[in-house]
């Protein structure tokens, strides 16, 4: 029960409790929860109070609201490998999510600089940026760098929408050998945050990727900003040897 003397606010215990049922299984995925009248009956507590715990859990993307029919538990975002040697889109394709590849930039050649994360920081490389959709919203961006050397005459071809890695094996018989990532959450630059449709210091997932190649250690290096309110991304991770 709600205890009215605690410094916890009435509508924060609440969210905890509403909380707390849906992580237990007591409320589960796409399940109608108490109406506010109900609630603020059993909790002796006003519907304003109800509907600020309610407002918390929309936040939290615990719960969505559907006109004329009520309050649901929110089912859990689809789950992708962000981690998959056969490219991020395939990691899409594999949990049968429709998605759509947009070019950003074309493949260029550029100088590197200030970046010094970056393996071709003060050197040259092929860039491309991309962005993937899915049912029209942009859900996570790629900037991907690429050794002109390994990859000499990249920027002639035609890629628009086409597999990157399905391409750098059919043309140059290349596949990664493995490769590493970085994760933090960190706020894009105003322009990749207005290509992900979000609110400008709205904070992401970014992963900093790079791919090793038989002789060509951190070949292709990319830096992926990932929207989690649309997707819950994931990494597979095997046993030690």
């Amino acid at each position: 029960m709600l205890n009215p003397n605690s410094p916890i606010p009435l509508y924060h215990q609440l969210a905890d409790i509403i909380s707390d049922r849906i992580r237990s299984g007591q409320y589960l995925p796409g399940q109608a929860i108490p109406s506010e009248t109900a609630m603020a009956e059993q909790y002796h507590i006003g519907r304003p109070t109800v509907r600020q715990a309610m407002d918390l859990l929309v936040q939290k993307k615990l719960i969505q609201r559907k006109r004329g029919a009520g309050t649901f538990v929110r089912p859990p975002a689809p789950s992708v490998d962000l981690f998959s040697l056969a490219g991020t889109s395939r990691a899409f394709l594999i949990k049968g999510i429709a998605i759509e590849k947009i070019p950003v930039t074309p493949v260029s050649l550029v100088q590197v600089k200030n970046q010094p994360d970056n393996p071709f920081n003060e050197s040259s490389a092929y860039f491309l940026s991309r962005m993937i959709q899915s049912q029209g919203t942009p859900v996570l961006k790629e900037d991907i760098f690429l050794d002109n050397e390994l990859f000499r005459g990249l920027e002639r071809m035609d890629i628009g929408t086409k597999s990157l890695s399905c391409m750098v094996a059919d043309l140059y018989h290349l596949v990664p050998e493995n490769g590493t990532q970085t994760f933090r959450v960190a706020i894009p630059d105003p322009e990749t945050a207005a290509q992900l449709a979000l609110e400008p210091d709205t904070p992401v997932l970014t992963v900093y990727r790079e791919l090793n190649f038989p002789r060509a250690p951190k070949a292709v290096y990319a830096v992926l900003y990932c929207r989690t309110d649309r997707f819950a991304f994931s990494q597979t991770i095997g046993s030690a040897a």
